[in-house]
């Protein structure tokens, strides 16, 4: 693999909301400079005059893509999903579940681990420890109480790849998985609940910090029972947000972003396996799914995922709430790199670290993109 000098970008910096006029210099898989000074002789020129240059795009909760999920059997669907959303400038990705059987959960698992895909940076375990109250489009034959047997039966073996648990904290048992969660290393997340504002703050205090997809399958918003969205503006949690059109109105968006500003808010996409194909009849977790006009719903109405992707969320964001383009981008990459902690080597452009990046023009239209230091898609 050869070096790569990129050349005449505008270089994104979310943590100083900057964008700077310059080069770009990537040796084997990693960062060497920025600025001006190039890398080795032998490195391959790459030019993107006008271009912007930023940090590869990381989702936090993504089921799939171009007519696959995560959770399906198919061998080849694990990079399926990933080459769609590479298209899209997601470098690094949770592989996230719905509530299902024990079997299936640890054969994803399994699968994720064999593969060994640098762009899979582990599993969000959405559910099955949830609020039936709040299911969403999550399927009610695989709920389940907080059970920190089932729980450990579940990951026994594959810890390391858990990085996100979503569960209701209300829940009888919740608090004891909430800080076995935390010994493992992974984060505990709010999201498919009805916790009231003081259930919510209580599970923050045990170590929630994370809401998964705010404002949607949760207790929302009222002036005498701020809820757990409620929770959620008064705290220093992330908060996922679904910047689609369809699951948050605009107005919501803006109003999240001045209480919690540019550093704790994380753009998923919430994709299903519809992501990038047209209308027609889908699947979310056996459950069935209709995608009309770009949106997936349940038979009933009920709101199944989305067929976003990241670059359509970042610029969604930055039109909804009228952010600076570094501000947007941070909400796809530092921000969450920061959550998972792995700030260190992903998430800004800075010397040292993980070579994964994406190349974009004005539309942030997706020309490039590039995992530790080689090229995976390139427009046309």
């Amino acid at each position: 693999m050869p070096d790569l000098w990129i050349r005449g970008g505008r270089l994104i910096l979310p943590e100083r909301n900057t964008v700077l006029l310059g080069d770009l210099a990537v040796e084997g898989s990693h960062i060497a400079a920025v600025g001006k000074r190039g890398p080795r002789a032998s490195a391959q020129e790459l030019w993107v005059d006008g271009l912007y240059v930023a940090p590869g795009f990381l989702d936090l909760h993504v089921h799939g893509g171009q007519g696959y999920a995560f959770g399906d059997d198919e061998e080849e669907v694990l990079s399926a999903i990933v080459r769609f959303h590479q298209a899209h400038g997601t470098t690094g990705m949770l592989a996230t579940t719905v509530a299902t059987s024990v079997e299936r959960l640890r054969a994803l698992a399994q699968r994720v681990a064999e593969l060994q895909d640098p762009a899979i940076l582990g599993l969000h375990l959405e559910g099955p420890f949830i609020a039936p109250k709040q299911k969403g489009a999550q399927n009610p034959a695989f709920l389940l109480p907080p059970s920190l047997e089932l729980f450990e039966r579940m990951v026994a073996g594959l810890e390391p790849l858990v990085r996100i648990v979503t569960l209701a904290p209300e829940l009888a048992g919740a608090h004891t998985l909430i800080y076995k969660i935390q010994e493992l290393g992974a984060i505990p997340a709010l999201g498919h609940s009805d916790a009231t504002y003081a259930e919510a703050m209580a599970a923050i205090s045990a170590g929630v910090r994370l809401f998964t997809h705010l404002g949607n399958a949760m207790r929302g918003l009222h002036h005498r029972e701020p809820g757990a969205v409620g929770a959620a503006l008064d705290s220093p949690a992330f908060v996922e947000l679904i910047c689609d059109g369809v699951h948050l109105h605009p107005a919501f968006v803006r109003l999240v972003a001045k209480a919690k500003g540019y550093d704790r808010i994380c753009l998923v996409t919430d994709a299903i396996s519809a992501a990038g194909l047209g209308n027609g009849e889908y699947s979310l977790g056996g459950l069935p799914v209709l995608v009309k006009e770009g949106i997936a719903r349940l038979p009933d109405g009920t709101l199944a995922g989305s067929t976003l992707t990241l670059d359509r969320a970042i610029r969604n964001f930055r039109e909804f709430t009228g952010c600076s383009l570094p501000e947007a981008v941070r909400c796809a990459t530092l921000n969450p790199a920061r959550l998972l902690g792995i700030d260190d080597r992903k998430g800004s452009l800075a010397p040292g670290k993980d070579a994964d990046l994406v190349v974009f023009d004005e539309d942030l239209t997706v020309h490039y993109t590039i995992v530790g230091g080689r090229i995976v898609y390139q427009r046309g």
